[in-house]
């Protein structure tokens, strides 16, 4: 989700962190920022918002809520402005699928202004990437934003009769409301009708269909520049209705991702209030009307019992009762008494907070997970696995490992197979895969680009992997090798053959193995089920060698810039040993400030002419940071070379 600095700063009396800053702040306690971008003079937090949150996180409203209870940075109290009302007739709603509709709110009001929104709101929707319709649409989509509850706008001149919340008629349809599309970098619009099932809720009056619920609105009843008088309806659906209609028509939108993610019904009165405020403003002349609402399923408050020794025990670290209560509070929660432990009412929309569990979660995140210590679980007594796939799967890494070979996980998603997607992301990403072999070469062939920086003249990976052929989902394991240097007698196919005899004989078991060759590659397939299927039972847990990672050992990150290969081949004289050369083309590197550069260094050829020795040395430069040139690495090789014939060697 995108969140606007800005937008969250007006939650605050006190000056936030600066984005960067504040970033870190969410990052290491509530949710992942995957990006900070400058927009004008504001900035877009690029925000990961897990499902577990997203009933009261997706919006600015709900992140401002966990900067408080992260930060401690008080929130300021958001006042919204009373509009007039029954200054026109109420609106007639009824809502006959109450098991999928909480709530329903309608008013309707008449002799607005339909123009452009305010500056603010085109600023705001301008950083969090959303798209500027006219006032009234603008101040639907403005409130969902703020704090997390979709709203629609009809044409109250075009609803004939009552509104009512139904299922749809068996084949009826509806046209929507036009969709923006992007062809050859143009904006177009594009409009479309879609035919409904009975398991479809929708709005409707006399006249058929006004909307699909809680994802689209109609054409029939659009807000136009021609439009006097409106209906603003605020409603809570069932969210798996909402999201099973939205994926069989391929609608997901904004709306339906916080309606499928379970907003509270007591939202839409917020919501209703806010948005006739942001109208207000907009067409001061504009009459309003007393609010129907049909509220049929409020949600129940809830208690959880919790205490500090349990959240101890939980979590392994030093908590007291007070530290319990600043996390309960930063929750917003109330604390309703005492029973030997405390016992809590948590704000309505935490509906992730309802067992003991969930507060013991959040005095870990709030307080920080850095206060937990880590602790090595204990030594197991030998434990058979239930599993056999498992066990055989591991057995089979741990040994393919052995042999040099890397683990992939390749797509799943292919351009052609047995089973297509409904509504695939990209058109090579349309069908599960059949076999994983045409990947495997492709892999192979990625990989041998990048042969240098690998230090390796054969490319060994494999994959145990699920395909789907036309006979059904199995498992497969797939074994590639792509040979990029000749050796005498030694090929692909040899080199796999002695992986799969490897394999026969640590398992007990021979492999009915399919090799399919192209160039310098060769791939094996098997079928892996039949491989498990083939052992009596399964081994222990021990039996498969899990060692303890080395605490010492840190991650380090592979640069995503291209690399640039040059060798160094020098006579010296043969008293003269391969780690003096190095020395000397590694002070060089050092003198010159670019020792940084070099990604791997490798002697690959030494031989002896005329009472000489000839060393080669293989140097791989790549930067972290940026795309190097190759004048830049020209001229440190042409300092090496200098360097090298002042002491007399002879440069081939």
């Amino acid at each position: 989700m995108k969140v606007s600095y800005t937008w969250l700063q007006t939650y605050f009396e006190k000056q936030l962190p600066p984005p960067g800053e504040l970033g870190e702040l969410i990052n290491s306690h509530v949710f992942e920022v995957e990006s900070l971008e400058k927009v004008g003079t504001d900035t877009c937090l690029d925000i990961k918002v897990m499902p577990d949150k997203a009933h009261y996180a997706l919006c600015h409203k709900g992140i401002a809520r966990e900067i408080r209870a992260v930060s401690g940075i008080v929130l300021k109290e958001q006042k919204i402005k009373a509009v007039p009302k029954d200054q026109t007739s109420p609106v007639e709603v009824k809502i006959e699928a109450k098991e999928l509709c909480n709530r329903y709110m309608a008013r309707r009001i008449d002799n607005v202004t339909i123009g452009q929104s305010s500056d603010l709101i085109k600023e705001r929707f301008a950083t969090v990437g959303a798209r500027v319709i006219n006032s009234v649409v603008d101040a639907t989509n403005y409130i969902m934003f703020d704090i997390g509850q979709p709203l629609h706008a009809f044409d109250a001149d075009l609803v004939k009769g009552a509104i009512v919340v139904r299922k749809a008629n068996k084949g009826e349809k509806v046209e929507l409301l036009p969709e923006t599309q992007t062809i050859d970098g143009k904006i177009v619009m594009k409009e479309r009708v879609v035919e409904l099932t009975p398991n479809d809720l929708v709005i409707a009056d006399d006249a058929g269909v006004l909307a699909i619920a809680g994802i689209k609105g109609g054409k029939r009843a659009e807000i136009s520049s021609k439009t006097k008088n409106i209906i603003i309806e605020s409603a809570n659906f069932h969210p798996v209705s909402v999201r099973r209609t939205a994926n069989r028509l391929n609608l997901r939108n904004e709306s339906s991702r916080r309606f499928e993610n379970e907003i509270i019904p007591e939202l839409a009165g917020d919501a209703m209030s806010a948005v006739s405020s942001l109208i207000l403003e907009s067409s001061p002349g504009a009459l309003f009307g007393q609010i129907t609402d049909e509220f049929v399923k409020p949600t129940p408050k809830r208690t959880v019992t919790v205490s500090a020794p349990f959240v101890m025990g939980k979590l392994g670290m030093a908590v007291n009762e007070r530290e319990v209560k600043e996390v309960i509070d930063a929750t917003g929660s109330e604390i309703a008494g005492r029973d030997g432990e405390i016992i809590v009412i948590p704000p309505l929309d935490r509906l992730d907070l309802r067992i003991p569990e969930d507060f013991v979660d959040e005095v870990a995140r709030i307080k920080g997970y850095d206060r937990m210590t880590s602790v090595l679980p204990p030594v197991l007594d030998r434990i058979q696995l239930p599993v056999k796939s498992f066990y055989v799967s591991e057995k089979t890494k741990n040994i393919l490992c052995g042999a040099g070979y890397s683990e992939v996980l390749l797509y799943s998603l292919v351009e052609k197979g047995a089973y297509n997607i409904e509504y695939p992301l990209a058109s090579d990403k349309s069908a599960l895969r059949e076999s994983i072999v045409p990947k495997m070469l492709e892999s192979l062939k990625l990989n041998a680009v990048s042969l240098d920086l690998l230090g390796s003249d054969t490319i060994k990976i494999f994959e145990i992997g699920k395909v789907f052929p036309e006979s059904g989902e199995k498992t497969v394991l797939t074994l590639g090798v792509n040979l990029l240097r000749k050796k005498k007698g030694v090929t692909a196919e040899s080199v796999l053959g002695e992986a799969i005899v490897m394999l026969e004989q640590n398992l007990g078991l021979k492999l009915i193995t399919n090799i399919v060759k192209a160039g310098t590659s060769a791939v094996a397939e098997c079928d892996f089920d039949g491989v498990v299927g083939g052992l009596s039972s399964s081994g222990s847990l021990q039996s498969l060698d899990f060692a303890i990672l080395p605490r010492d050992i840190k991650y380090k990150p592979f640069s995503l810039y291209p690399f640039i290969t040059r060798d160094v081949a020098v006579f010296v004289p043969k008293a003269i040993k391969p780690e003096a050369v190095w020395q000397a083309i590694e002070k060089t590197l050092l003198e010159k400030n670019v020792m940084d550069l070099v990604a791997r260094h490798s002697l690959f050829d030494v031989f002896e002419k005329d009472g000489k020795t000839s060393f080669a040395y293989r140097l791989v430069f790549q930067s972290m940071e940026r795309t190097l040139k190759d004048e830049e690495i020209g001229g440190i090789m042409t300092t090496i070379y200098e360097q090298m014939k002042q002491k007399g060697w002879e440069v081939r």
